[in-house]
C-alpha cells in the first residue's frame, strides 16, 4: 500500500528524513510539507541520495517540534505520512528535556488510590486498560512533566489487571507496564500487587569482606529439582550449605519469553531472552494461574537460603532482549532503547539482533531501578551481567554506587568480553577497562582456558588436562594477576555455556581410563578453589556433571539438562573433594588483598608441577598447596613437621621432611601443627 512506500523520520529537532520508494511516483518529490493537523508549513530540501529502490530525502524545518505532538509528511500529489520520532531520541536534549528521576513509575498505592504512571515522552496519547471487580475500564492518562503520562483511580485495587494503550508514531500499541511487578502468564497484562505482602524480611548474614571471600555456585532454577520452581528448590538447599558455598548464582529469573508457562514441559531455555524484567518467570511458580504465587515462592526461597546464610545473587540480562519489535520498550518509546550504528542499523553485538543502549539516562535508570528493587524488596546479594561488554562503565559503576547504599557488601560481576557494538571501546564494560570499574569483578576466560584447555576446542588440552608447557602461565593464574586485583576474577572452568568439565575431558583425555578422568576433574575443581580471585563452580560440575557431550544446551530438553541425583551418589568422592578444599579455603582465609599478595604469596613451577605459597593465613598458619598436573608421583621435600590438611585421599595428619603428590592431584599442607 502507499502509505508504506512513502515514510518520514525526525532525526532531530529541525532534520527529517523522507524515504520514497520507487513505486509511488519513481520515489520523486519536489515538494515538502509538515502538517501538525492544523497548519501546514514548508521544509527545505538540504540533500537528496538514489539507490535502486528508493530515494531518501533529508529536509529541514526551521520551527519548533513539540515532542509528543502528532505530525505528518506531505510529498507530491499532496500524499501524506505520518512523522515518526526517530533518532531524535537519540539527542542530549531529548535526554536533558525528558529525562525523569522520580521514583513513582509503574502502579503505586495509596491510603485511598492507585496511581499509573508510564514514561512515554514520543507518545501522542496513552492509555490504561483496566479490569477490576468484574469490570472493565479504559481512561485516558494525563501527560505531566518529563513525558510522564498519569493516571489516579480509587479505590486501591490490588489485583486489577492491566495494561496500557499507547499511541505512537501514528499508531496505538497494547503493553505491559515496564515496572509492572507481577503479569498474568506468558507476559499477557500486568497486575497491581502490593509490595508489603511479599517483602523479604532482612536476616543477619556476616559480611563479606571483600569479594574473595565469596564461593559461588551457579544453577538454574528449572535444573535444580524435579518440579523446577522456586518452591521445590527451597526445599533442597541443605545440599549447598554443606557443600560450603557462600553464594548461590540463580541463572535468569526474569520474566522471559522462550518457555510457554502454562505447558512448560513443550519447551526448555536458559531464560536469556528478557521480556519483563521486574517480574518473575511464572514457569518457576508453584501455582502459575496465580500471578502472585510466584513472587511468594521467590520470596521464601531467599529467605531460606539467608537462614542457611547462603546468599542469593541474580543473573541479569540487559544487554538485549526477546523479541524487539514487540518489547515494551520499542512500544512505548521507538528507538530510545536500542543501540544504533552510524548506518543506523541496530546493532547486534549480543548476537540476537538487538542492543540495548545503556548510555541513555532512562535506559541507565531502569537497569538501575530493577537491580534497586531486588536488592530492596527481596535483599537480593549480588547480581551477574550477562555480556557485561554491550553495557558502558558510567551505568555498570552507577548501578554499584546506587547498590552499596542499599547493601554494603553487594555483588557486581560479569561476562567482561569485548562486544562488537556501536560503544567507544574505552566506554565499554569490558575486562580490558578493569581498572575503570575497580569495584566489578570478571569472568576470567584465560583461567578456564589454561587450566582445562580451549572451551571452544574440545579437543584443545590445559595444563590439567595434559598440556605441560601451561605451568608457568597458571602460576600467574593461582596468584590472580589476570585484572587489575585478584578480587576481580571469577576463577572458573565451567559455566551454563559450552562443554561441561567431564564430557571436555571424555574428549580430549578420551583414551585415559575413568578413575583418571576423575582425578583431572577433581584437580580442575581444586585450582578453581585455590587460587586467588573469586572460585566459581557450575552445579553439578563437583559431580562428573554431564550432558551428552552437547555444547550448548539453552533449548534443549530436561533430560539434558536436569541434576542427577545418582550422578551424587556415583560420584560422593568429588563432591567430598570440593567441600574439603571449599573448607580449607573459608577456614584458612586464604584470599588476600591486593597489598597481602605481595608480601605473603608466590607461586612457582617446580618439575611440571606448581608450589602455591599462602602465608599469614587464619589459625596462625602458612599454607603450601602443591599441583601436581604431570604423570609421575611429585616428591615435596620440606623440613620439619608439616599437616597435611589435604590430598584428597588422607585424613589431615603430621608428616615430616617429605609428601608424596600422586599424579593428577593436589596437596595441602599447613605450618601449624596443632592446628
Amino acid at each position: 500500500m502507499a502509505e508504506n512506500l512513502v515514510r518520514a523520520y525526525l532525526d532531530d529537532y529541525h532534520d527529517i528524513e523522507v524515504v520514497i520508494d520507487k513505486q509511488f511516483c519513481q520515489g520523486k518529490s519536489d515538494v515538502f510539507y509538515l502538517s501538525d493537523g492544523q497548519e501546514v508549513f514548508p521544509l527545505e530540501l538540504k540533500e537528496k541520495e538514489e539507490y535502486d529502490d528508493r530515494f531518501v530525502y533529508k529536509v529541514r524545518f526551521d520551527g519548533e517540534i513539540t515532542v509528543g505532538n502528532e505530525y505528518q509528511v506531505m510529498v507530491t500529489n499532496a500524499f501524506r505520512c505520518v512523522l515518526q520520532y526517530r533518532f531524535i531520541v537519540k539527542t542530549a536534549r531529548f535526554d536533558e528535556e525528558f529525562s525523569y528521576d522520580g521514583d513513582d513509575l509503574g502502579s503505586t498505592l495509596t491510603d485511598k488510590y492507585t496511581k499509573f504512571a508510564l514514561w512515554a515522552p514520543t507518545a501522542a496519547r496513552v492509555k490504561t486498560e483496566i479490569e477490576y471487580g468484574g469490570k472493565q475500564k479504559t481512561a485516558d492518562m494525563r501527560r505531566t512533566e518529563k513525558g510522564v503520562y498519569r493516571l489516579t483511580l480509587a479505590p486501591v485495587c490490588i489485583g486489577a489487571v492491566y495494561r496500557y494503550l499507547v499511541r505512537v508514531n501514528g499508531a496505538w500499541h497494547q503493553v505491559n507496564d515496564p515496572y509492572g511487578k507481577a503479569s498474568l502468564a506468558n507476559s499477557n497484562h500486568s497486575i497491581v500487587v502490593d509490595p508489603d505482602s511479599y517483602k523479604v524480611e532482612k536476616l543477619h548474614i556476616p559480611e563479606l569482606w571483600r569479594y574473595s571471600d565469596a564461593v559461588i555456585y551457579e544453577t538454574s532454577v528449572r535444573d535444580y529439582s524435579k518440579e523446577g520452581t522456586f518452591a521445590a528448590m527451597k526445599d533442597r538447599l541443605g545440599y549447598l550449605k554443606d557443600l560450603g558455598i557462600t553464594s548461590l548464582q540463580l541463572m535468569p529469573v526474569n520474566d522471559f519469553g522462550s518457555v510457554d508457562e502454562k505447558h512448560p514441559e513443550l519447551f526448555y531455555n536458559w531464560g536469556y531472552d528478557p521480556v519483563q524484567y521486574f517480574t518473575l518467570e511464572g514457569s518457576y511458580s508453584s501455582d502459575v494461574s496465580d500471578p502472585v504465587r510466584v513472587l511468594h515462592d521467590f520470596r521464601d526461597l531467599v529467605t531460606q537460603a539467608h537462614l542457611q546464610c547462603i546468599r542469593v545473587n541474580l543473573d541479569v540480562v540487559f544487554n538485549h532482549v526477546y523479541y524487539v519489535n514487540t518489547s515494551i520498550f520499542n512500544q512505548t518509546v521507538p528507538y530510545y532503547f536500542f543501540r544504533y550504528d552510524k548506518e543506523g542499523n541496530m546493532c547486534d553485538g549480543t548476537f540476537c539482533g538487538n542492543d540495548i543502549d545503556s548510555k541513555r539516562h532512562m535506559v541507565r535508570k531502569y537497569f538501575i531501578d530493577v537491580l534497586k528493587y531486588f536488592a530492596t524488596q527481596f535483599d537480593i546479594d549480588g547480581f551477574r551481567f550477562d555480556l557485561m561488554g554491550i553495557i558502558d562503565i558510567e551505568t555498570i559503576n552507577q548501578a554499584y554506587r546506587t547498590l552499596k547504599e542499599i547493601k554494603s557488601d553487594i555483588m557486581l560481576y560479569g561476562e567482561g568480553w569485548k562486544m562488537n557494538t556501536a560503544l567507544e571501546e574505552e566506554e565499554m564494560a569490558c575486562s580490558d577497562n578493569c581498572e575503570k570499574m575497580p569495584q566489578i569483578a570478571f569472568f576470567n576466560g584465560t583461567f578456564r582456558d589454561t587450566v582445562k584447555g580451549s572451551t571452544f576446542d574440545p579437543m584443545c588440552k590445559g595444563l590439567a588436562t595434559g598440556r605441560k608447557n601451561l605451568t608457568e602461565e597458571a602460576c600467574d593464574l593461582m596468584l590472580g594477576n589476570t585484572f587489575d586485583k585478584a578480587e576481580q576474577s571469577i576463577n572458573y572452568a565451567e559455566c551454563h555455556d559450552n562443554m561441561t568439565v567431564y564430557d571436555k575431558l571424555k574428549v580430549c583425555c578420551r583414551n585415559e581410563a575413568p578413575q583418571k578422568i576423575n582425578d583431572r576433574v577433581k584437580m580442575i575443581l581444586g585450582m578453581v578453589i585455590m587460587a586467588q580471585g573469586i572460585p566459581f563452580i557450575h552445579s553439578g560440575q563437583e559431580y562428573c556433571r554431564s550432558k551428552n557431550g552437547l555444547d550448548n544446551t539453552y533449548n534443549q530438553p530436561d533430560e539434558i539438562n536436569k541434576l542427577s541425583d545418582d550422578d551424587k551418589l556415583k560420584h560422593r568422592d568429588v563432591i567430598a573433594y570440593a567441600k574439603a578444599l571449599i573448607n580449607i579455603r573459608r577456614k584458612y582465609r586464604i584470599n588476600k588483598n591486593r597489598e597481602q599478595l605481595k608480601e605473603d604469596v608466590t607461586a612457582e613451577a617446580v618439575r611440571g608441577g606448581i608450589v602455591y605459597r599462602i602465608a599469614n593465613c587464619s589459625g596462625n598458619t602458612d599454607l603450601t598447596v602443591i599441583i601436581n598436573p604431570t604423570e609421575s608421583t611429585f616428591d615435596y621435600r620440606f623440613e620439619g613437621y608439616q599437616k597435611l590438611l589435604f590430598d584428597g585421599k588422607r585424613q589431615p595428619g603430621i608428616v615430616r621432611d617429605i609428601v608424596c603428590v600422586p599424579s593428577c592431584s593436589i596437596a595441602v599442607l599447613g605450618s601449624n601443627t596443632d592446628d
